[in-house]
Parts: structure tokens; C-alpha cells; sequence
């Protein structure tokens, strides 16, 4: 019996330690630098930042201007072709080409003949009717731009067979030496769709309807794809929990779905709206009037490894690099673990996290609200583009001047 109660009493000294929660991190404040006006996104090509925007004058058009790290403008292209052309997604692959990807037009329309394209319905959907928004507008494109600014082809997608009338609204784009894979969605349903390096597009695969969304995707090595998102109805016959989930999709190289993961919480609304080639994955849970934003790690079955819900208010992006995990959100409350943080308005918040999801680092913005996107590059570190509350963009690092 003494044995016993010296057992216990040992247990007792030894769990308060054991269990004490981390120190919390004070808020540091990063740096703040102006992007080009009108900038809608920004990638990370060797030393250059190249910042990416929608221009119009004749036509709507697409310029990209690149800096080096000494702030010097190393180059500008305009991607002109006399129709209108608009991108709504860009990436880098990794010989540092840019790819975008968006909606164009033609001033003589004609198929791409090098391209091969089709239906695939997995889930046997029918589609809603619905009013074509322009039907000049109607294709979807993707652009390679050289490092150093060249623009070296311009690829469509053929809707003939598709029978697309709508505007395709590309949401993202993931380039690998494999190939490129697109998500977004037309008016009526979210698609996706996979290029080789030369133009030559995939069968277009449509899953659900306008009840669903793709916010995400990363192509891998293999050819295959994780897309990340939301839906609030069945998909490969698995039924919504919450009012809306947060779902993770891979797509094998030949368009299939292999896996399916839902995300719910009871009577809330969940998506994922930002996600990356580590599965790590960041968005919105919205029970009533509560909004946070869920940051989890997943493993490649899609197994979640840690999570976290830091309350918040709008968008999230989140960046896996150097063997730590960064989630950029607007905040407006305390952040448990995060010592002196409580602003009085919404504000930019980069939060740093260990390999077990422990927050070891918080780097304030002052002035911006929202974030765009975080990239990451040897020379330049952790960068992220955001917009202040009047909508003007600027570039940020994690290191103050």
C-alpha cells in the first residue's frame, strides 16, 4: 500500500510539469514593402519576385513585372494577344517557368489541334442550366513565361466536345516536371482538368455541382492530384456531416477519384480553402455567429497528424517550409499561445509552427488586413502578398527592418 501512495504522489508532483502547456510567443513584426500597382498575385522565380495583374486598354490583358533583391525592375511583360485574356491563377514550376492559367478569348476561334479533351462524370451528375456569362470568354488557357520574362506559348483547352458555353474560372494551378492540374468551376459545377508541358489537355473532369467547390490543387510527381475544398452535398457517395465540409480529393493521372476525406463539424460550415504539397491545409469553420480558422497537417492518405482552431476572420493561406508549417490569417481577438495580441480591427497575422503543430513564432503586419498568398524561396525567405483595408497590396517578409 505505501508502495502504492508513493506511486500516486510521484504521479501527481511529475503531471504538472509534463503537461504544461507551451510558453506563450510575443508578436514580433515583420516588413512591409509596396507591390506594383493593381497586383493581383505574386510567384518566386530564383531572385526575382514577379508580381502578376490584369490590365486593360484595347483589351483585357496580362502583365508581369519582375524585381530582383535589390529592388530593381529586371523585366516587364505584357501578354497582349488583341482578344481578351484574364488570369485567375499562377505558379512556378521548378525550373522557375511561371505558368498561368485563366479564361481568354479569340479573334478567329479555332481548337487547339495538339489537344485532346472530353467528359468524365464520376458521380453522374446532371447539370443545372444556366446563362453563359460571355461567350467570347468561354476558354480556358494556360501561359508558360520564361524566368526571364519570355513568353513561350499560349495553349486553350478545346470546348467543342465539352460543349462549354460558360467561363471557365480557373481557381488554382500546380505545375510538376509530370505536368500541370487545374481546379475551378463554371457556373454550374467545379471541374478538373491535368495538361502535359506541351499543351496537350486532359479529359475534363466535372465532380458535383454548384453545390461544391475546389479552392486548391497540387500536382504530384506521379502525375497524381490533391485537391482541396468544400462541398455541401454527396461525393463518391459520401454524405455531408455539417452544413458544409471541408474535402480532400485525390485524383489519380488519369483523372479517377481514388480517395475522398470529409472534414465536418455538427451545424457548422467547413472548408479548405488553402492547401500545399505537404498536406498541410487551412480554413473556415463557421458554427453561428463563431468564425475559425482550422489549420491541420495530413499525411499522404490524408490522416490528420495535428490541428488547430485559432479564431479568426476571413482568408487563410498556409506554407510548409524549412520543416515548419506558416498559416497567414486576419484576426481580430486573442490567440491562445500568442502573448501580447488583441487588436481592435481585423489585422495580418503569420503564425510559424513546429513539426507538431506548437506555435514557436507570430509576426504582425500593421496596416495590412487579408492575405493573398505565402511563397518561399532560399534568397528571400518567407514572403507573402496582402491587401490593407482599402484595398491597396503590398509584399511582406517575416523579418523586420
Amino acid at each position: 500500500m505505501k508502495r502504492v501512495f508513493v506511486l500516486a504522489l510521484s504521479l501527481i508532483l511529475i503531471s504538472p510539469h509534463a503537461a504544461a502547456a507551451p510558453k506563450a510567443v510575443p508578436v514580433g513584426l515583420g516588413s512591409i514593402y509596396s507591390a506594383p500597382v493593381g497586383s493581383e498575385s505574386v510567384v518566386q522565380s530564383g531572385r526575382n519576385l514577379i508580381y502578376i495583374a490584369n490590365t486593360s486598354s484595347s483589351s483585357s490583358d496580362i502583365s508581369l513585372t519582375a524585381f530582383d533583391l535589390s529592388g530593381a525592375q529586371t523585366w516587364q511583360r505584357t501578354i497582349d494577344s488583341g482578344a481578351d485574356e484574364v488570369f485567375t491563377a499562377s505558379t512556378i514550376d521548378f525550373q522557375g517557368n511561371i505558368w498561368l492559367t485563366g479564361s481568354a478569348a479569340l479573334l478567329n476561334p479555332t481548337e487547339t489541334p495538339t489537344s485532346t479533351a472530353g467528359i468524365d462524370n464520376p458521380d453522374n451528375v446532371v447539370s443545372e442550366t444556366s446563362t453563359a456569362l460571355r461567350q467570347d470568354m468561354s476558354y480556358l488557357a494556360l501561359w508558360k513565361i520564361s524566368p526571364t520574362g519570355e513568353l513561350v506559348a499560349t495553349y486553350l483547352a478545346p470546348r467543342t466536345e465539352n460543349g462549354l458555353s460558360e467561363i471557365p474560372m480557373a481557381s488554382s494551378i500546380s505545375a510538376t516536371n509530370s505536368g500541370i492540374s487545374i481546379v475551378g468551376s463554371l457556373t454550374t459545377r467545379p471541374f478538373f482538368i491535368s495538361a502535359s508541358t506541351v499543351g496537350i489537355f486532359s479529359k475534363m473532369v466535372f465532380i458535383g455541382t454548384s453545390k461544391s467547390e475546389f479552392n486548391s490543387v497540387v500536382r504530384h510527381s506521379d502525375g497524381s492530384s490533391t485537391i482541396y475544398g468544400s462541398s455541401a452535398e454527396a461525393l463518391a457517395g459520401k454524405k455531408a456531416a455539417g452544413l458544409r465540409d471541408g474535402v480532400l480529393i485525390r485524383i489519380s493521372k488519369t483523372g479517377a477519384i481514388t480517395k475522398l476525406v470529409r472534414s465536418s463539424a455538427p451545424k457548422a460550415s467547413r472548408s479548405w480553402i488553402s492547401g500545399d504539397s505537404s498536406f498541410l491545409a487551412s480554413g473556415p469553420v463557421i458554427t453561428g455567429k463563431v468564425t475559425e480558422t482550422a489549420i491541420t497537417k495530413f499525411t499522404s492518405v490524408f490522416a490528420p497528424t495535428w490541428t488547430l482552431r485559432i479564431p479568426s476572420v476571413g482568408p487563410s493561406r498556409t506554407l510548409s517550409a524549412n520543416g515548419n508549417s506558416y498559416l497567414a490569417l486576419s484576426s481580430k481577438s486573442a490567440i491562445t499561445g500568442i502573448s501580447k495580441w488583441k487588436p481592435s480591427a481585423p489585422a495580418l497575422l503569420v503564425i510559424t509552427f513546429d513539426n507538431k503543430g506548437v506555435i514557436t513564432a507570430a509576426t504582425a503586419l500593421p496596416g495590412l488586413v487579408t492575405p493573398i498568398s505565402l511563397q518561399y524561396s532560399k534568397e528571400r525567405g518567407v514572403t507573402g502578398l496582402a491587401s490593407a483595408s482599402d484595398g491597396t497590396v503590398s509584399i511582406f517578409t517575416l523579418v523586420s527592418r
